[in-house]
C-alpha cells in the first residue's frame, strides 16, 4: 500500500515531531523525555531492520559505543537520541556507524558552538581581530617570499608558530599588546606590497587572501581562547544550583578530608579527567562536563558547604539546550536524503 519512499518519509516526519517535542522540553526544563526515546526505539529499530536488515542492528550498537566514548561532551539524553536514530541511517556506514549519524553529531556540535563562540568574540574581538591581522600580514609576507624565491617546507613551521603565538598571547599580556599594535599597520603593508610588486599583488589575489587569513585566524583564535579559559561562566550560589548545571570548578576531596576548589579551563579539566581515569589522582574529584550535576552531586556540594569545607559559590558554565541544534542538523540531513535540496537548487 505504501511505497518505500512514502514509508521512509513518514518515519522521517515522525522522528522530526519527536525531536521537536524534545526541543521544547530541553529549552523549558533541560530534559529529554523518556517517552521520546522509547517511541523512537519502538519505531526506528523494526523499520530500520526492515529497510536495511541486520546492518540497522549493528549500527545501533556501534553508535551507542561511539556516543559513550564521546560522552565527555554529551549528556545521557543526547547519547540515547543519536543511538535511537541510527537504525534509520544504516544504508551507508563507516566502521558500522552510519555516515549520516556522524554528520548529525558533527553538525549539531558545530551549530551548538556558534553561540558561545559569538559571545567569546563579543568579549575579546579587540584582541582577536588586530592580532589576526598581524598574523595574516606575517603569513602574506612569508608566503610571497617563499613563492617568489622558490623556498619550500616553510608553511608547516609557519602555522606552528602562528598557533603557538595565539597561545602565548593568552598567557603573556605584553606579547598580546605588541601583536595587537602590529595589526594596525597592516594597511601600510598592503599599500606597500602593491607599490613594490603590483603584478604579484593582483595575480595572487593578495588582498583577498589577506582577509581570508584573518577569517581563518580569528576562528582558530576563538577555539584557542575557549580552550585556555575564555568560556562564558558566572558565579552561582550552591543553594541555587540545579541538576544538569555544569560547573567550571574542579572540586577535589582528598583522602585526609581536605577539600580544594580549582577554577579550571577546559584543558585543565580534560587533563584532570585523564589523570583520574589513569588512577593518578589522590582522593575523589567532582567534574560535571557532559551530563552536568546529578542529584547526588548537589547533595554532596550542600553537605560540603554546611561543613564549611567549601565556599557558598561555584563557577557555572553558561550552556545552551543541545536538542534544538540536533533538530536543525536532522532537518538538513533528512532533506538531503530525500533529495529536496538538490531539487530546489538544481
Amino acid at each position: 500500500m505504501f511505497g518505500f519512499d512514502n514509508l521512509i518519509l513518514g518515519v522521517y516526519l515522525f522522528n522530526f515531531l519527536l525531536i521537536l517535542t524534545a526541543t521544547y522540553t530541553d529549552i523549558k526544563e533541560r530534559i529529554i523525555p523518556h517517552f521520546v526515546i522509547i517511541l523512537m526505539l519502538i519505531v526506528n529499530l523494526p523499520l530500520g531492520y526492515y529497510f536495511f536488515g541486520f546492518d540497522a542492528i549493528t549500527s545501533f550498537f556501534a553508535t551507542l559505543i561511539l556516543c559513550l566514548i564521546l560522552g565527555v561532551g554529551m549528556g545521557g539524553g543526547d547519547v540515547k537520541m543519536f543511538t535511537a536514530l541510527s537504525p534509520l541511517f544504516a544504508a551507508e556506514t563507516i566502521y558500522f556507524v552510519p555516515k549520516n549519524i556522524l554528520i548529525l553529531i558533527g553538525l549539531s556540535a558545530l551549530f551548538a558552538a556558534i553561540f558561545p563562540m559569538t559571545k567569546i568574540l563579543k568579549n575579546y574581538w579587540k584582541d582577536i581581530v588586530p592580532s589576526s591581522a598581524y598574523l595574516a600580514m606575517l603569513i602574506g609576507i612569508i608566503v610571497s617570499i617563499t613563492e617568489i624565491y622558490s623556498i619550500g617546507n616553510t608553511k608547516t613551521i609557519l602555522w606552528i608558530y602562528i598557533i603557538l603565538s595565539i597561545f602565548i598571547s593568552r598567557k603573556i599580556p605584553k606579547y598580546r599588546i605588541i601583536s595587537n599594535k602590529l595589526g594596525y599597520i597592516t594597511p601600510i603593508y598592503l599599500v606597500g606590497f602593491y607599490l613594490l610588486n603590483p603584478a604579484y599583488f593582483v595575480s595572487e589575489n593578495v588582498l583577498i587572501s589577506f582577509f581570508v587569513y584573518i577569517g581563518q585566524l580569528s576562528l582558530i583564535s576563538l577555539v584557542i581562547y575557549a580552550l585556555t579559559g575564555a568560556e562564558i561562566s558566572s558565579k552561582k550560589q550552591i543553594s541555587d544550583l540545579k541538576e544538569g548545571d555544569i560547573i567550571r570548578d574542579i572540586v577535589t576531596i582528598k583522602e585526609n578530608g581536605e577539600v580544594t576548589v580549582e577554577n579550571a579551563n577546559i584543558l585543565k579539566r580534560f587533563k584532570h579527567m585523564i589523570y583520574g581515569e589513569m588512577g593518578k589522582l589522590e582522593g575523589k574529584s567532582l567534574m560535571t562536563d557532559g551530563e552536568g550535576l546529578s542529584d547526588e552531586n548537589l547533595e554532596l556540594l550542600n553537605k560540603l558547604q554546611n561543613e564549611g569545607k567549601i565556599g557558598g559559590e561555584l563557577n557555572v558554565l553558561t550552556t545552551y539546550p543541545f536538542v534544538p541544534f540536533v533538530l536543525v542538523a536532522y532537518c538538513v540531513i533528512t532533506l538531503l536524503n530525500m533529495g529536496f535540496i538538490n531539487y530546489l537548487v538544481g
